[in-house]
């Protein structure tokens, strides 16, 4: 019963996507310093090499929890002879996305810093998602955020830190990541664009910026719908799991409010989050117009 459970739980961990696994790990970093601010000093001293291993804990059960697949991806590696994978294949997916996802953002920034144009969307018919979406607002709170943490972070750190260079680490590592948030942030404007998916005859082609892009032929699309629903309820209320699923919306504020439902044998291939996706049943998506895109694929 005890190895069944481990199992189970062993396999909804490895379905679990990386970036929930990475917002679980920062809360347990979150909780682990507010704990050493109100024990002790003696006892947070004590306890501060296991506070800071705890979130390193939580990434490393994730990262174990895909054992089988990186062994499988080894031996595929070996039986090829592409001896330049072996290092990758133990790496989950998701996570190598992440790297990609992030190399696409910083390509994004520097094109905004050289004031290049945005990406082109084909020739079709638009839908946008940003007229009546929250990315604009999500955008200018970060911007605020971002630069009022610095100051924040000057001012309150020496009540609770004493010495100057476990200070002077923090404001670095508190500056490093301010500036990556920036980085991304403008990468992710340029790469958004106009901020639109186009219905074109081929069929229809998705783009949010690096996040989600790729084309859905017509032939593939069983069924298009409103939802107005969370998306856990409606993919319990199929039967569908959520790993065969795609959640493309510009911000986390913007519930998706159509879904495109795929044929079983559709051909589809997205890449979502930096990783390219082909098991796919179906896709949400926010748009501004979703009765629009309804009619429009219904009538193809």
């Amino acid at each position: 019963m005890i190895t069944i459970s481990l199992s189970r739980r062993a396999e909804r961990l490895r379905r679990t996507p990386w970036l929930d696994v990475i917002g679980a790990a920062w809360l347990v970093f979150v909780g682990g310093m507010f704990i050493s601010f109100v024990l002790p000093r003696p006892l947070a001293h004590s306890l501060k090499p296991l506070l800071l291993a705890a979130p390193l804990l939580v990434l490393m059960a994730k990262d174990l929890s895909h054992l089988p697949d990186a062994l499988r991806r080894t031996r595929d590696a070996v039986d090829a002879r592409a001896w330049g994978q072996l290092v990758a294949a133990w790496l989950p997916p998701e996570l190598l996305g992440l790297f990609r996802l992030d190399a696409a953002l910083r390509r994004g920034f520097l094109h905004w810093l050289l004031r290049r144009a945005s990406p082109q969307a084909p020739a079709g018919r638009p839908f946008g998602y940003l007229e009546r979406g929250s990315y604009r607002t999500i955008v200018a709170i970060a911007l605020f955020l971002s630069f009022v943490e610095l100051p924040l972070d000057a001012a309150i750190m020496p009540l609770f830190i004493r010495d100057p260079a476990e200070r002077k680490l923090i404001h670095m590592l508190m500056l490093v990541a301010t500036v990556s948030n920036l980085v991304w942030l403008f990468g992710d404007r340029w790469l958004v664009g106009a901020g639109r998916h186009v219905l074109t005859k081929e069929g229809l082609q998705l783009r949010i910026g690096a996040r989600t892009h790729g084309l859905v032929p017509i032939e593939d699309i069983a069924g298009c719908e409103r939802i107005d629903e969370p998306v856990k309820d409606w993919l319990r209320r199929h039967g569908i799991d959520a790993g065969n699923a795609v959640k493309a919306s510009p911000s986390p504020l913007d519930k998706p409010n159509v879904v495109l439902i795929l044929k079983p044998d559709s051909r589809v291939r997205l890449s979502h989050l930096g990783r390219e996706r082909t098991d796919l049943s179906c896709i949400f998506l926010y748009v501004d117009r979703p009765q629009e895109l309804i009619a429009c694929i219904c009538m193809l």
